[in-house]
């Protein structure tokens, strides 16, 4: 069996976006992915030490992401949980906290590459930062730094690591740039949404109909079903005002 590498998953995850249509150097949405590939993702308020959770049995996939993590360490979640779902070996089940890049768990460390590689390919980076810093003995600016993490809806720490695997960096040089993070987006005049966490629960992909569906063909009951509903929002017996629903 071949022993996966850094340039292999660099590969794979160059090929993983040629199969579902995405560019070369374009930035991914997320969401809207998740929705296309058909992954039933429930986005959850969990402890912080927590990043998410994939599971997979036959060809149905799920997927849990930490919703209290903000929304660029919540991108790089999703990354990760989709080298488990579609790339790992026979695999079934795992929880994470991801963005480690620790080589004594071959797997998690796979999924972090794969994830880093995916959201930040190599030519969408270089072809984002002016030729001026790529030169040889230049730096990459503080500006350039924020309007790469924008770009990609990454974390300041996922994107420095980026770069320092490409050797565009040193990543010990720029760790200054770790503090005051939001400050310096937002002074730039960018939004800072990124750098927080969401406050409302989410659920992409068929979660409601896959519910009924298993109530309405008695695999369960009907207050376990309300009960299932209840833990996305939903609560099956509140009324709803229909008087302005026809248009």
């Amino acid at each position: 069996m071949i022993q996966i590498n850094d340039r292999i998953l660099e590969v794979r995850a160059s090929k993983f976006r040629e199969r579902n249509g995405l560019g070369s150097t374009d930035p991914i949405d997320p969401y809207k992915l998740l929705a296309e590939l058909n992954i039933l993702t429930n986005f959850r308020r969990l402890s912080k030490s927590f990043s998410g959770m994939a599971l997979k049995t036959g060809n149905e996939r799920f997927m849990l992401v930490n919703m209290a993590q903000t929304k660029g360490r919540q991108h790089f979640t999703i990354g990760h949980e989709l080298y488990h779902l579609f790339e790992q070996p026979n695999f079934e089940f795992v929880m994470c906290d991801v963005g480690r890049f620790d080589k004594k768990e071959k797997e998690e460390y796979n999924a972090d590459i794969f994830s880093s590689c995916l959201l930040m390919p190599e030519m969408g980076i270089k072809s984002t930062i002016p030729e001026g810093e790529l030169s040889r003995g230049a730096t990459i600016s503080l500006p350039t730094i924020i309007k790469l993490e924008q770009h990609f809806g990454v974390s300041r720490t996922a994107l420095l690591v980026r770069l320092d695997r490409l050797d565009l960096i040193r990543y010990k040089d720029y760790e200054c740039f770790l503090t005051g993070v939001k400050k310096s987006a937002y002074e730039l005049g960018y939004s800072t949404s990124l750098y927080e966490s969401d406050n409302d629960q989410k659920i992409i992909g068929d979660y409601g109909t896959l519910t009924k569906k298993l109530f309405e063909t008695d695999k369960i009951s009907e207050s376990h079903y309300y009960n299932l509903m209840l833990d996305i929002g939903v609560n099956i017996d509140e009324k709803l005002d229909e008087s302005e629903s026809i248009w």
